[in-house]
């Protein structure tokens, strides 16, 4: 990183140490004072963090905390010029400095161990407190009238830190730093006009594909990579609506905190977006089904390689959630994420309930539902799979979280390779297409149009749906069981 570049990230750095310094010396002050902490616990818990935080900065392995923080640091950073490729790095190994030294001086302060509070990070040599920061209530909060693009962004995604997976953080601060480049970081949020979203709309249909993650466009404005890419490729326009959205929620929550009193550009939609009815995926054929379940994953496999057909057959998450997608219509987000305590019995019927709680998302309010399992994957064994785990554990706990945050991350790449080393991909089928294979049979089988929309998810939006309390879970069985295909899956009885 050029030296100008480097010194201003550093710079900015030891102020946010310097924040940590002083909130450091606030706990040390009152929390002795406080009859319900436990003072050596205290000191524990921080030896405990140094230990893993400086694991994890060894590993160079920063949380999506850290690198929020380090992005907090970049953006001040930014506005004493541009910043090399290397910046983000350096600012998220900084923080993480910062983190692990401000917890040792706070063990310290704890410990009366006054010649162990001077900073050993040279990067926070000759730093010390500069007093308490104030009690709440008592700093005054940057009027609404003043506070620009930047800060109200950073307040907006400090906000939903822990709501949002890690995926959903990085795009939307890749989206509120792309508006800041447009209209101006320190711009007023109050000044933001028609104009300006505009503005963010049309830059959007200029980005070239991956603009948003490419390292290679890190210190280069985004003037000049518009400018260069008048005849190029660009992103996609679904890709535009998805990130034109985000700009949207943002200037929608600054409305609902009154930060602005109108919500500008509210008529303003990204140009040349296609209505999907089935969500851009086709159904798998029979032959694409046959081909699916006969092959090595559900068959038999080898030891290493689940696409070479071998003696060994491994009922895990890659064998059981194409087969519940078949048989249950459900998102791949919503399978993978099951916990044991997800399978319920209602009057006899065991069902998947599919709802929010710990670590589980849903796309929307109407995903949440009851869906029977059945009788072929209790026939197969997945009962048996489920069997006494306990509660909150998960179904598939083989299936981990991909670098986005999501379960599905994974078993999705996953499958996008199988599919291909099996031989049954087609550029319109994906495993998506599972839920409108379970679609077209639902409705083959005669199942009414409100039993369909319960089981799949869907708000049925006749002024009737809105009176009683749904599908009796006998008349969901009934409509499930008449769900079947023209195969032959016996043989996966255990």
């Amino acid at each position: 990183m050029p030296a100008s570049s480097f010194e201003v990230v550093e710079e900015r750095i030891r102020d946010y140490f310097q924040v940590c310094l002083n909130k450091a010396m606030e706990h040390a002050t009152l929390l002795p004072t406080d009859p319900l902490i436990d003072i050596e616990r205290e000191k524990q818990l921080l030896d405990r963090e140094v230990s893993e935080l400086k694991q994890k900065l060894a590993a160079q392995a920063f949380d999506d905390g850290t690198a929020l923080r380090a992005s907090e640091v970049l953006e001040n950073a930014r506005r004493s010029g541009p910043l090399d490729t290397d910046a983000t790095r350096f600012a998220r190994m900084g923080v993480m400095r910062a983190d692990i030294e401000s917890r040792r001086i706070l063990r310290a302060m704890l410990e009366a161990d006054f010649g162990g509070t001077t900073p050993l990070d040279p990067l926070f040599a000759g730093m010390a407190p500069t007093g308490l920061p104030p009690l709440p209530g008592e700093e005054a909060a940057p009027s609404a009238a003043g506070l620009s693009l930047a800060a109200a962004a950073n307040r907006y995604i400090q906000q939903h830190v822990g709501s949002w997976v890690a995926k959903t953080t990085a795009d939307q601060q890749r989206v509120c730093s792309l508006a800041g480049a447009i209209i101006g970081e320190e711009k007023p949020l109050r000044e933001i006009g028609t104009p300006h979203v505009i503005a963010v709309r049309d830059a959007l249909s200029r980005l070239p594909p991956n603009y948003m993650k490419a390292k290679a466009n890190q210190g280069v404005s985004l003037s000049d990579v518009i400018a260069s890419n008048r005849t190029g490729p660009a992103i996609s326009v679904k890709t535009q609506d998805k990130y034109f959205g985000m700009f949207r929620s943002f200037l929608i929550w600054a409305q609902n905190e009154e930060l602005i009193d109108k919500l500008p550009g509210a008529k303003v939609k990204v140009t040349g977006l296609k209505t999907v009815g089935r969500e851009d995926r086709d159904p798998y054929s029979p032959e694409q089904l046959k081909s699916i379940f006969t092959s090595p994953a559900f068959t038999g496999h080898t030891e290493r390689s689940r696409h070479k057909p071998g003696p060994h057959l491994v009922r895990d998450g890659k064998f059981w959630v194409p087969l519940i997608a078949l048989y249950s219509g459900m998102r791949l987000g919503e399978i993978v994420q099951l916990l044991a305590g997800d399978i319920k019995q209602d009057k006899g019927i065991r069902y998947f309930d599919v709802s929010k709680g710990e670590d589980k998302t849903l796309k929307t309010g109407a995903s949440a539902r009851r869906i029977p399992v059945h009788s072929a994957l209790i026939d197969a064994g997945f009962l048996d799979h489920v069997g006494d785990r306990l509660i909150k554990s998960r179904i598939f706990p083989d299936i981990e979280k991909g670098q986005d945050g999501y379960y599905s991350h994974n078993l999705s790449k996953w499958w996008g390779r199988y599919s291909q080393q099996v031989g049954f991909k087609t550029d319109k089928t994906a495993f998506h297409s599972f839920r409108h294979t379970f679609t077209d049979a639902l409705y083959a089988g005669g199942a009414a149009e409100r039993i369909a929309m319960a089981l799949l998810g869907h708000t049925d939006k006749k002024v009737h749906s809105h009176y009683g309390s749904g599908p009796q879970m006998a008349e969901l069985k009934e409509a499930i069981e008449r769900v079947s295909y023209d195969l032959d899956l016996t043989f996966l009885k255990p």
